[in-house]
């Protein structure tokens, strides 16, 4: 079935009875197979009992002169499939520039479609599927990631975002710190032997991983759309119940939090409205 050009494959995320019959004859069939790591791609390919082309290391970002050589190769008709480590290659995986480079160059691409981490997590999350927003991974430095999440939790959609198992009791901390009663949805291991989900609250799951420490594996973590609630609450309701809370002598510190959890919205947009009472 394979013919001349570039086949994007996608493997399994973690059984290796998902890898579909279209998937076995791109492995099979292909002249070259691009992959992260020959090693870890090797493996499954033995474990799945395939016999094989060449496989060559590809990555987007650290070897363009790799590209030129599957480049060339596709030129003079080669068949090359690319794969990625698990799942379907180009998601938040190498992949993107082979593909930009091959259809400028009109040299054909193709897909084998199969299993992906977001959305096998999405489908068992609980949270809303008719619009979702793929964050990739967040970012590894507090200030940034803190950034990056007041943005994305602003948008009417399901955010899903991929993140380290050590890193999540600082993201999840600082989603509930956002928005403490939004529904988050946390899944690792998916398809293997240890699957295992979580369903909650920001500040729930918070809680759960600053005591039990982070899981093991590899996670996705999904965040619900706004709710009424929280996108209902007006500047002008907050500053209200702020001096409402400030004139009963309760502290700026204690207003904050009681707000927060009262109303669903976040500490961060409680905090910078309290801000403001000190311009009025």
């Amino acid at each position: 079935m394979t013919s001349p050009g570039l086949t994007i494959t996608a493997t399994p995320i973690g059984n290796l009875d998902d890898i579909s019959p279209r998937a076995v004859a791109s492995l099979t069939e292909a002249d070259v197979i691009a992959c992260e790591d020959t090693r870890h791609t090797g493996l499954m390919l033995s474990r799945l009992g395939l016999k094989h082309g060449r496989l060559v290391a590809y990555h987007d970002h650290t070897s363009p002169g790799a590209r030129e050589k599957l480049l060339a190769e596709l030129e003079n008709g080669k068949a090359v499939t690319l794969v990625s480590d698990a799942g379907t290659p180009l998601i938040s995986d190498p992949g993107y520039r082979l593909v930009k480079a091959c259809r400028d160059r009109g040299i054909p691409v193709t897909t084998v479609p199969g299993p992906s981490a977001l959305l096998a997590a999405l489908v068992v999350s609980g949270l809303p599927t008719d619009r979702f927003y793929f964050a990739g991974f967040l970012p590894n430095t507090a200030s940034k990631r803190k950034k990056a999440l007041d943005h994305l939790m602003a948008i009417d959609a399901t955010i899903i975002c991929y993140e380290s198992a050590r890193r999540l009791d600082d993201t999840m901390a600082d989603i509930a710190l956002i928005s403490p009663q939004r529904l988050c949805s946390i899944a690792r291991e998916l398809t293997k032997t240890f699957e295992e989900s979580w369903h909650d609250t920001a500040t729930n799951l918070a809680d759960h991983f600053r005591l039990a420490g982070p899981p093991k594996g590899e996670l996705v973590v999904m965040i619900a759309p706004p709710d009424a609630m929280e996108t209902d609450v007006s500047d002008a309701a907050i500053l209200a119940l702020l001096n409402e809370h400030l004139s009963q002598g309760a502290s700026r510190r204690d207003a904050v939090r009681q707000i927060s959890t009262d109303t669903g919205v976040g500490k961060s947009r409680v905090y910078d409205l309290m801000l403001t009472l000190d311009q009025i």
